[in-house]
Parts: structure tokens; C-alpha cells; sequence
């Protein structure tokens, strides 16, 4: 018996709406918990005083190792974030779209980058920095979050958003690598304190699950998997690298800090909390990756719509029902299996 598409096509788009609902669900969830998590960070580190006592430490730290062979590596990194640097990542992002034909998706990606960038450069502006200690380590600028690592991580989730799902892995490890380095070279270079850097990561994973749900609203998302389990047992290692990297500098981050603090004498301790600094970087930094490859578990994002026209679609039948009218014989029962059967 030969089914009708309008059946088909009814039970097909439930299924997607239903699969794209679940990852605008998921989306906000998570996007929802990195405001939350900007404003705890910016309430803390700022605006309390054991927060900016630690701060204070952390650059008076770097500056001590001012003109050291790590802090020119470190600047040498951050200097390579300039204008074209970062227009040129934007022509790759699109480029890299166009060649897979997912324009949405590209333009979606840009669109990361940009509001990340605008979003810091408000709250740069808009907001202040008040001087809560008797004595502080104080600067006229308002750091809070840092530009370098807000680019860094936007191209970094823009990159990993518009390659195809197989490759996404290995993007992750490259522009992850990268940007994390950025991330932990502004507090080596004594720029910008750790919540600086962990602000801006909030902010672009914030504008990345905007994204993924903007996209699941508008149906350009489907369910997604590696072809092999070697590829699959793969990404789960990946996952959970990128989380025993971000707990374990949490935890060394942390642990330095309380020994720094708990000392009487705290002189010659730069080393120490200096590590702590760039061990919250480094957190921040990872737990952007695995927050990613989270929101993107099992998702193929913009798809082309000749992957789109698989068994049982509505493209299918319209394409079989098409080929059956041109003449097309179809051997007798070589019915296909209905959808999810």
C-alpha cells in the first residue's frame, strides 16, 4: 500500500519541531545560567572587598615579572588581536559556511562575534569599578570583562559552529588551544584581572546558546552523530578532558590562594598567587570547550537541504512521488521503513 505524503510529512515535522524544542530548551537553560554567572562574577570580584583584595594580588603579581621572557610571549599574544586580525576570522568564519552551503549558519556565527564584542564594550563603558580596600591596587580603566578574551572565545564558538559536525572535535582542540592562551596571557601581561577574563567567556557562551536557540526556533537544527564509535568514544574523551582541565585549575587555582591568604606573611608570594590568576583563566577557558561541546552534543547545526532529504522526509516523498510520475519503475515491496521505524 502506497502511504501518502501528507501523513508522512505531519509525523516528520512533529519529530524535528519535537527534537529542535528539546535543543531550544537546552539552549536557554544553559544560556540562562551564564547571565546568572556574569552577574555572581561581577558582584564578587568587583564589589567585595575580599574580591578585590585577591585581584589586587593577582596583578601586583604579574607586574613582578615584567619584562620576563613569558610576560614578551604573552604580549606578543595579545598583540596579534588587532582589527584585521579579527576581520579576517569573520572572512574565514563566512567562508568556511559558504563552502558547506549553511549562509544562516555563518551569518548566526558573525553574529556571535559582534554581540560579544558590543556586549563588553558596554559594560566597559556603563559600568565602574569601585575602590573598596583602604589601600588598593587601583587603575583609571574599567577591565571588566576583557576584550582579548571575549574575541578569542567568539571566534573560537563561531569557528566550532560552522564546521561540519564530524570535523567539530578538532576544531575545538585548535581554536580552543588558542584561545585559552589568549585568555591566561592577559594576566600574565598584568592587562586584565581572572574574573576579566572568566566575564567575557560567560558572555560569548552566553550569546552562543542565543544562537543555537535562535537557529532551533527556526527549525535549522537536527540530530546528529559520528558515523563510528571510534569517533564517538573519541568526542567523549574530548568532553571529558576539557572537564577535569577546567575542575583540576579551579582546584590548584584555588588551593594556591588559600595558602597565599592564609600566611601571615605574605611577601614573596607572587609566584603563588600569580599561578592561581592564571589557573582561573585557564578554568574559564575550558569550561568554555566543554560548555560548548555540551549545547552541541549530537547536533548538526544549519544543515544543507540535501542532507535534509533523507528517508522518510517530506523532500524524499516529494522527490519519489516526482520520480514515480516521470516513470519510474519501483519494484514491489520495496516500500520504505516509515520514519523512527
Amino acid at each position: 500500500m502506497v502511504r501518502s505524503p501528507a501523513p508522512v510529512a505531519a509525523r516528520y515535522g512533529h519529530r524535528v519541531s519535537g527534537e529542535s524544542a528539546r535543543i531550544w530548551r537546552r539552549a536557554l537553560l544553559v544560556g540562562g545560567g551564564c547571565v546568572v554567572g556574569l552577574a555572581v562574577v561581577y558582584l564578587l570580584a568587583v564589589w567585595t572587598a575580599p574580591g578585590q583584595r585577591f585581584e589586587d594580588a593577582v596583578l601586583r603579581a604579574a607586574d613582578l615579572v615584567a619584562g620576563s621572557d613569558e610576560q614578551a610571549r604573552a604580549l606578543d599574544t595579545l598583540d596579534a588581536i588587532t582589527v584585521p586580525s579579527v576581520i579576517a576570522a569573520v572572512i574565514v568564519v563566512l567562508f568556511v559556511s559558504a563552502l558547506s552551503r549553511r549562509i544562516v549558519l555563518g551569518a548566526v556565527s558573525v553574529g556571535v562575534i559582534a554581540a560579544s564584542v558590543l556586549t563588553t564594550e558596554a559594560i566597559q563603558h556603563y559600568t565602574e569599578r569601585p575602590v573598596l580596600l583602604a589601600h588598593g591596587f587601583r587603575r583609571a580603566d574599567q577591565s571588566f570583562p576583557s576584550g582579548h578574551a571575549t574575541v578569542a572565545m567568539s571566534v573560537m564558538c563561531a569557528v566550532v559552529m560552522v564546521v561540519p559536525y564530524r570535523f567539530r572535535g578538532v576544531a575545538v582542540v585548535v581554536t580552543s588551544l588558542w584561545a585559552a592562551g589568549v585568555g591566561v596571557a592577559t594576566v600574565t601581561a598584568s592587562w586584565h584581572r581572572p574574573s576579566d577574563t572568566i566575564g567575557a567567556d560567560l558572555i560569548v557562551i552566553g550569546y552562543a546558546c542565543a544562537a543555537v536557540a535562535v537557529l532551533a526556533r527556526w527549525g535549522r537544527v537536527r540530530r546528529a552523530a559520528l558515523p563510528t564509535p571510534v569517533g564517538r568514544v573519541l568526542r567523549g574523551l574530548l568532553a571529558g578532558a576539557y572537564t577535569g582541565i577546567a575542575v583540576v585549575a579551579f582546584a590548584v587555582a584555588s588551593l594556591a590562594a588559600g595558602i597565599v591568604f592564609a600566611a601571615a606573611d605574605r611577601s614573596g608570594n607572587g609566584p603563588e598567587i600569580l599561578l592561581a590568576g592564571r589557573g582561573l583563566a585557564l578554568s574559564g577557558s575550558a569550561a568554555v570547550a566543554v560548555t560548548l561541546l555540551a549545547l552541541l552534543r549530537h547536533i548538526d547545526l544549519d544543515a544543507p537541504a540535501a542532507h535534509l532529504a533523507e528517508e522518510g522526509s517530506p523532500d524524499a516523498e516529494a522527490g519519489n512521488a516526482k520520480a514515480g510520475n516521470a516513470g519510474v519503475h519501483r519494484p514491489a515491496g520495496a516500500q520504505r521503513r516509515p520514519p523512527g521505524g
